[in-house]
C-alpha cells in the first residue's frame, strides 16, 4: 500500500495535471482516498480469501456432519476476518495520518506503549482467545456434546472464541474459559460405556458372574434403552479386587450422547438386584 503512494508522491513533480491539482489543494484528499479505497480492496480480497481457504482446509483436515462443520466454520472466519480488517485499517490510518503532514513518530511511540500496556493487561483474555481458536479448528467439541472440561462438565450449548457454556444435569450453567482447560474429556465422541457391579467380598464369583449376565440380558430387553444399544452388553469380569468388595465390569456400547440413558437403566437393574437378594453390598464401615 505504501508504496503505491510513494510512486503517486515522486510523480507530483513532473507531470502538470498534478501540479495542477496541488496548486488546487486536491492532491492531498486524492491520496488519502486512494488509501482508503486500496485498504477497501484489500480488506474485501483479504475476506474472501480467508473464508473459501479456512473452508477448504478444515473440510479436509476434520470431515464431520455439515451443520457442525458450518458452526465451526463461521466462528473462525469470523475471528480470522476481523483481525485482519483491523491489521489492514490500521495500517491505512497511519498512512492517512502520515498524509496530511501529522508526525507520526510520536502516534507510533505512544500506540506502541498503550498496545504493550493493553496486551498485558489483556493477556488472560488473548489466551483464552488462542486457546479456543485451536478448540474449534481441532473439533474438539461442539454443541449437543456431553463433555468433562476439568472445572465443569456437562452438555456444550454454547461455544465462542473464548468460553465454552455448559448445563450440567442439575441444570445449573457454567461458562468455562478455554484458556483454563487442561483436558478435555468428549463422551459425545465413544460409544462404550461401563457399568461396574460392586459386590461384597464374601460372594461366589460365579454367582455375581450369573447374575451379570442375567442383567445384562434385561438390558438389551429393555424397551426404551434396548434401541440405544448397538450391540448386546458384554460382562468382562473383575477389574478390582479390596478387602471387604470386589468389582466386575460390564461393558455395553451404546448411540453417541445416550450414555447417561443407558447408565440409569442399569443402576435401576442393579438395585433390584441387591433389593432381591440377588446380589449383596458391600458392608460399609460407620
Amino acid at each position: 500500500m505504501q508504496v503505491a503512494f510513494d510512486a503517486m508522491r515522486s510523480m507530483s513533480s513532473s507531470p502538470d495535471w498534478i501540479k495542477h491539482l496541488d496548486r488546487l489543494h486536491l492532491l492531498t484528499p486524492l491520496r488519502v482516498l486512494a488509501v482508503v479505497v486500496i485498504a477497501a480492496i484489500i480488506t474485501v480480497f483479504v475476506r474472501r480469501v480467508v473464508k473459501k481457504g479456512l473452508r477448504r482446509l478444515l473440510d479436509r483436515a476434520l470431515p464431520t456432519d455439515r451443520s457442525r462443520a458450518e458452526a465451526r466454520h463461521r466462528a473462525l472466519s469470523s475471528a480470522l476476518r476481523a483481525a485482519l480488517t483491523g491489521v489492514i485499517w490500521a495500517v491505512a490510518v497511519i498512512t492517512i495520518i502520515s498524509e496530511v503532514g501529522v508526525n507520526i513518530g510520536g502516534f507510533v511511540a505512544t500506540a506502541t506503549v498503550v498496545g504493550g500496556a493493553i496486551a498485558f493487561g489483556a493477556q488472560t483474555l488473548i489466551r483464552d482467545i488462542i486457546a479456543g481458536f485451536f478448540v474449534l479448528s481441532d473439533d474438539q467439541f461442539g454443541i449437543g456434546d456431553q463433555v468433562d472440561l476439568g472445572h465443569a462438565s456437562g452438555v456444550v450449548e454454547r461455544v465462542t472464541l473464548r468460553t465454552a457454556r455448559l448445563r450440567d444435569g442439575e441444570g445449573r450453567i457454567w461458562h468455562v474459559a478455554h484458556g483454563n482447560v487442561l483436558r478435555v474429556g468428549n463422551l459425545s465422541k465413544t460409544t462404550l460405556v461401563l457399568l461396574d457391579i460392586e459386590v461384597a467380598r464374601a460372594m461366589p464369583l460365579q454367582t455375581v458372574l450369573d447374575e451379570a449376565h442375567h442383567l445384562t440380558e434385561s438390558l438389551a430387553a429393555d424397551a426404551t434403552v434396548g434401541p440405544l444399544l448397538n450391540a448386546a452388553p458384554a460382562v468382562v469380569g473383575v477389574v478390582d479386587l479390596r478387602d471387604d468388595r470386589y468389582v466386575v465390569r460390564v461393558t455395553a456400547t451404546a448411540q453417541l450422547g445416550k450414555h447417561d440413558e443407558v447408565k440409569r437403566a442399569w443402576r435401576a437393574l442393579l438395585l433390584g438386584a441387591f433389593e432381591s437378594g440377588a446380589l449383596v453390598a458391600p458392608t460399609v464401615a460407620a
